[in-house]
């Protein structure tokens, strides 16, 4: 969510727009390139899918990444609250 604090954002047609930014892009590598890794080390290690440890790692980085998704909507769906309140 704090990745998305300075985005700008207005109505434009009855439309919500947002400025452009690079932060979408460098989320979606990221996102990408953590989990092409893991799933490497996965595809080279298979005992790793019984290995509690790496499940939690796992499961707590892919969410971290998938957070960074949640947070850039959840900053969305607020602006438009707000800026339909306005209208």
């Amino acid at each position: 969510y704090l990745l998305y604090k300075n985005q700008s954002f207005y109505i434009k047609n009855g439309l919500l727009m947002q400025e452009g930014s690079i932060i979408p892009l460098i989320v979606m590598m990221l996102n990408f390139l953590i989990k092409y890794f893991l799933n490497v080390v996965l595809a080279t290690r298979p005992i790793l899918y019984n290995d509690f440890r790496f499940n939690i790692f796992y499961g707590c980085i892919c969410g971290f990444t998938i957070g960074l998704f949640f947070g850039g909507i959840f900053k969305t769906m607020q602006v438009k609250k707000q800026l339909s309140v306005r209208k």
